[in-house]
């Protein structure tokens, strides 16, 4: 099912193939969300113009996603009670768009994980399955097409954000199952985390790093300028607009300019040297951070809410 997505655009056009691209690209791909879960599409954030792409080729809620050399990795989710731990993959080089299936899958089910480039691998951290919420982490090598697991996170975590910098991947809040406490109604042994942790590839190691400011599951990440920002969600009180980052050198977190929305469940990824934010529970907007301005602004609307889309840079 192709879902045209009409948001304050004066036409919307059948993508062309897409070529990989060299420097920076205005272009962002979109997959998915609560809403519409196997819906794609791309969006010109100079134009503000969205064309449709091709739908994967399963429904899955709360997978998680990377573009590795325009290939996109789709990895995971799950449709009801049915956790998947199987991978499609999108080729924009070839100029026949079509979601390919036949990758292997998983080591472990999971949804609600997070994933990261580091080093030509992708990384899946965490999570939930029905063996409830997860540690346990993996990397895929594209060019050997296998999965391998690594050692696990200091604790479970689920609804968090993962990314890689300086050579590190870095594990930012979520949900963990470290304080037995009932939150909006979701159950026992589970609490929001504030708590982030760095893993480095060369020793195997998961270790902590200083925690952020404010706890947060259902959150986005990215990084910028050698700096990780921590975006969105929810505190375990209330859905949140809050923003902060993490200096690498300095080791040190500090907040930056709210959102002008609350964003749980929201998505982000930098195109252009600003941060572009998508969506989240009950938010169909879309607005974007500059650094140096140091401050939000609202690009325009979706036509749909979307909660936990993945959406990349591509």
């Amino acid at each position: 099912m192709q879902l045209l997505v009409t948001s304050l655009v004066s036409r919307i056009s059948e993508a062309p193939a897409c070529k990989a691209k060299s420097g920076q690209s205005d272009e962002m791909l979109m997959i998915g969300g609560w809403e519409c879960q196997q819906s794609v599409a791309k969006f010109n954030t100079k134009t503000i113009q969205w064309s449709n792409m091709p739908d994967t080729n399963i429904a899955r809620r709360r997978p998680s996603a990377v573009n590795y050399n325009q290939q996109i990795l789709l990895m995971g989710g799950r449709q009801g009670r049915t956790y998947y731990n199987s991978v499609e993959m999108l080729d924009l080089n070839d100029e026949n768009l079509k979601w390919d299936s036949n990758l292997p899958s998983m080591g472990e089910k999971r949804c609600g994980f997070a994933s990261a480039l580091l080093n030509g691998l992708v990384y899946c951290a965490g999570g939930k399955n029905d063996n409830g919420r997860l540690s346990s982490c993996e990397s895929y090598n594209p060019e050997e097409r296998k999965w391998s697991s690594i050692r696990n996170m200091n604790i479970k975590r689920s609804s968090h954000s993962l990314v890689s910098a300086r050579g590190l991947l870095y594990a930012l809040g979520g949900r963990d199952d470290n304080t037995c406490s009932t939150l909006m109604g979701w159950g026992v042994d589970s609490k929001t985390t504030n708590t982030a942790e760095c893993y480095d590839p060369r020793n195997g190691k998961w270790e902590y790093i200083p925690p952020m400011n404010t706890g947060r599951f259902g959150l986005t990440a990215v990084v910028l300028n050698n700096e990780i920002y921590a975006i969105g969600g929810h505190d375990g009180s209330n859905y949140v607009s809050s923003v902060e980052k993490y200096n690498l050198d300095t080791k040190t977190w500090i907040d930056v300019p709210s959102m002008s929305e609350k964003r749980y469940g929201g998505s982000a990824c930098v195109v252009d040297g600003l941060i572009w934010v998508f969506g989240g529970y009950d938010c169909k907007t879309i607005e974007f951070y500059d650094p140096t301005a140091n401050k939000w602004q609202v690009s325009t609307n979706m036509d749909r809410e979307r909660q936990f889309p993945c959406v990349l840079s591509i």
